[in-house]
């Protein structure tokens, strides 16, 4: 394990340590989000192999659900509660589905797990908290050196139009494109009573379809198909959409 993953910087830096956990994990919006589907036909459309790895797993739900479908599954997060978390989740499944689930503590930006993968997933929000282009690239070059012959990437966060959008308070540096924007989050009680705690802050980096594009050729990477979402409808830019890109290595 690299010195890195033991340095909690990063988690820092773009704001993971400035909240409970749980008050992410139970957002409304993400604590019944359900891409499983979508996901288990992509993979049966485009992945050629059985060996999938998620990063930025977060509590293991789309590890889990990939590998009730038979995949062997890899999940990453720099997170020691998430981690956590999704090891207990885990465990709750059946010894079948167990068996095809490694959860590991990592670093995005320099892990090595002496595999390669038929394909890799980095969804949601994982990419805007790499807070410089160096980091940006360091992790797009780990991912090309575990991708297998004809492995395939998938790699989705919002556009910067929509990241402006939805935040009505929010400072912006657009020297180096980072927006850094107070936490609200939604909690709803037993009785089911919702309120709004405040607390933590989120530091994000805004990225260009076109600097996209530049950062994944530097690293030999190249895409392949462009969407608006997950159910594979056109991307149109300048957008308000997320970035769902499929990507593999130049050349393959």
């Amino acid at each position: 394990m690299s010195d890195s993953v033991n340095e909690p910087s990063r988690l820092d830096k773009c704001g993971w340590s400035s909240f409970r956990p749980e008050l992410f994990i139970d957002e409304p919006g993400r604590k019944y989000r359900d891409l499983g589907g979508d996901f288990i036909r992509l993979l049966k459309d485009y992945c050629n192999g059985i060996h999938v790895l998620e990063l930025c797993c977060g509590t293991g739900k789309l590890v889990i659900q990939l590998a009730r479908e038979g995949y062997e599954v890899v999940g990453l997060d720099l997170s020691q509660e998430m981690i956590e978390i999704c090891r207990q989740t885990v465990g709750k499944e059946d010894k079948s589905v167990q068996e095809k689930i490694r959860i590991v503590y990592g670093d995005m930006c320099s892990f090595d797990l002496g595999q390669a993968f038929d394909f890799i997933i980095l969804e949601d929000d994982g990419f805007v908290y790499l807070l410089s282009k160096e980091d940006q690239i360091s992790c797009l070059t780990r991912i090309k050196l575990h991708l297998s012959a004809g492995g395939l990437f998938f790699l989705n966060f919002p556009t910067p139009d929509l990241e402006l959008a939805s935040s009505r308070i929010y400072e912006y540096d657009p020297i180096f494109q980072i927006k850094t924007e107070p936490c609200q989050w939604t909690v709803i009680d037993e009785y089911g009573n919702q309120t709004t705690v405040k607390e933590g802050f989120e530091r994000r980096k805004l990225t260009y379809p076109c600097e996209l594009e530049l950062l994944l050729r530097t690293a030999g990477l190249e895409t392949i198909h462009r969407w608006g979402d997950l159910k594979r409808n056109p991307f149109v830019d300048p957008s308000r959409q997320e970035y769902h890109y499929l990507i593999r290595k130049m050349g393959s």
